[in-house]
């Protein structure tokens, strides 16, 4: 929560766009399930606590696990949603059918992407059966492989939760932004489309005579979370994740409610 907080006070993007080379970014790979990532270097984790998610705990603060069965095997899931009203929808509309009792007990509960990645890395370890599953906004979902087919790449449907870049297309160098009043200008990218398509529009404005040599990537979080991890280039670092402007609007209710005297942390959820 207090993570939360501090970024809330970073959220505006103000001042001029700049643009910046970076390498091992170019073809990110779709892992497709977060197991396969490496363990994350606290400059990692870090980057990942700035990112909320969204799941469902009972009142002691215990995960919801689904089981569900698949050619007569028993499969066990705790879903985790980038959207909160993803979450909130889940429960009103197919948990409230299905077991109106139990989700009259539930609420949805945020934590950070970085406590999501420890609790699936530690699950490995305990050679846990339940799958931890994150789930991405199946509008961006939509507009990823839209995007991807209108660039060529034949999809069905984008494979991850998607992540959207502004760049340039002749050599391969990012638009960058500055946080708060910080000299360090950081490369984002945008858990939304709508964000990076503002910031581009703002840098079309700005430079016009570049305007044709832009262009939007889509990238997968995890492929972004890997190269975090494992590239040597010092450019890499300077990635930020922007949340969606949903989960802008809850960071800051967040620091709100803190400012005021009202939050207080919460024990962590257990299993």
């Amino acid at each position: 929560m207090k993570s939360f907080v501090r970024w809330s006070a970073t959220l505006g993007i103000a001042g001029s766009v700049f643009l910046v080379g970076l390498s091992g970014i170019g073809n990110l790979p779709g892992l497709g399930n977060l197991e396969a990532v490496a363990l994350p270097q606290d400059q990692v984790v870090k980057k990942l606590q700035e990112v909320p998610v969204f799941t469902l705990t009972n009142p002691k603060g215990e995960f919801v696990v689904l089981s569900r069965n698949n050619q007569s095997k028993t499969i066990s899931q705790v879903g985790f949603f980038i959207s909160k009203q993803d979450a909130q929808k889940f429960l009103d509309s197919r948990l409230k059918k299905e077991n109106p009792q139990l989700a009259s007990t539930l609420q949805v509960r945020p934590l950070s992407l970085a406590d999501y990645y420890k609790i699936v890395l530690e699950s490995k370890k305990k050679s846990d059966s339940v799958i931890y599953t994150l789930v991405p906004t199946q509008q961006q979902v939509a507009s990823a492989t839209s995007m991807l087919n209108q660039n060529g790449q034949k999809v069905q449907q984008f494979n991850g939760i998607p992540l959207f870049v502004p760049k340039f297309k002749k050599d391969n160098s990012y638009l960058t932004i500055p946080l708060a009043k910080g000299n360090e200008r950081y490369i984002p990218f945008f858990f939304e489309k709508e964000q990076a398509v503002a910031l581009l529009d703002e840098f079309k404005k700005a430079v016009p005579k570049e305007a044709d040599n832009t262009e939007i990537q889509v990238v997968d979080l995890l492929g972004v979370m890997e190269a975090l991890n494992s590239s040597n280039d010092p450019s890499i670092n300077k990635i930020v994740l922007y949340p969606s402007r949903e989960s802008i609007n809850f960071i800051r209710s967040l620091a709100a409610n803190q400012s005021a005297g009202k939050a207080s942390p919460a024990p962590a959820p257990k299993k």
